[in-house]
């Protein structure tokens, strides 16, 4: 995702926090939480979206800083997987095997192992400023929003597709036996998430234009990335998981899974530069809701350890 497009989000991460946690279901089982715990969460949550609000002045910058400070990109903000559907007879290339069938080649990218670790420090943090007082509030809140930018970034078909990883021509340690697709897709795609998401942001006093073409009137795609935290239609479409204590490593795993899965359907085996542009708008519906709905589903299994 592109920048204003991280902000726009982490935003409505934080709007949803309290409406989205009264449709909280349990991560094992998928069955709707207990109305006991659901408002024991949700009073959590209130208190949590206060905070975040009380640091919106930095989520500009927290939330790009994994791209623009850390530039940890090609170590943590991917999780390049391949199959046996579009890379037949290529177990063989396999560092990781995740469910039987989802393989990750070497230097494909730790993303759940990023969020895993960092969302573990935050709340150590978070223990250590109600021990000592060693951490300020405000350190542990952009980490928050820090982690919001990982967490995003596991629902990109293209951070969890190895077909958007072209191997070079000395490259030993991707397979062959199969087709990548045009590694300019991935700009496009993230660009037409850009342009819908600007003129929204811009409305809603997200951000700024700072740029000509910032400035420009809703997109089509425009619509299905636009989230009112006062319409119940679309509250009704964040579902926020209550991870285990001990669950969020595969949690992510899975999530990066299913964005392989999304990949697969976005790139066609046979053709994968021939994009479905006919499933797109719907697709980023659904993966949008999924982001607000996975920000919140992060950030309480932090503030609740």
């Amino acid at each position: 995702m592109k920048h204003n497009t991280h902000i726009y989000l982490a935003i409505k991460g934080i709007e949803f926090l309290y409406e989205g946690l009264s449709n909280l279901h349990y991560a094992k089982s998928k069955k709707k939480a207990a109305s006991t715990t659901i408002s024991k969460r949700r009073r959590e949550g209130k208190i949590l979206q206060r905070m975040l609000m009380n640091y919106r002045d930095v989520i500009s910058e927290a939330s790009w800083a994994p791209d623009d400070i850390l530039n940890d990109k090609s170590q943590y903000h991917t999780f390049k997987l391949f199959t046996e559907r579009d890379f037949p007879h290529s177990s063989s290339f396999a560092k990781e095997i995740h469910k039987n069938s989802y393989y990750r080649a070497s230097g494909g990218g730790g993303l759940p192992y990023k969020v895993d670790h960092l969302a573990r420090v935050i709340s150590d943090m978070d223990k250590l400023r109600r021990y000592n007082d060693r951490c300020s509030m405000k350190q542990i809140m952009y980490q928050y929003l820090m982690i919001s930018h990982y967490v995003v970034d596991a629902h990109v078909p293209m951070h969890c597709d190895l077909r958007d990883d072209p191997p070079s021509a000395n490259d030993t340690k991707k397979p062959r036996n199969g087709k990548y697709y045009s590694d300019s897709l991935h700009g496009h795609i993230e660009q037409l998430w850009e342009d819908a998401v600007n003129p929204i942001a811009i409305k809603e006093g997200i951000i700024e234009a700072k740029r000509k073409d910032d400035d420009c009137p809703p997109n089509e795609l425009s619509k299905q990335i636009r989230f009112n935290v006062t319409n119940n239609a679309h509250c009704d479409e964040i579902k926020p998981y209550l991870v285990s204590n001990d669950g969020l490593m595969n949690y992510m795993i899975d999530l990066c899974i299913q964005t392989k899965e999304r990949a697969l359907l976005l790139f066609p085996i046979n053709d994968p530069t021939n994009w479905n542009q006919q499933l797109f708008p719907e697709m980023t519906r659904e993966i949008f809701a999924q982001i607000i709905s996975n920000l919140i589903s992060v950030w309480i299994w932090m503030w609740g350890e």
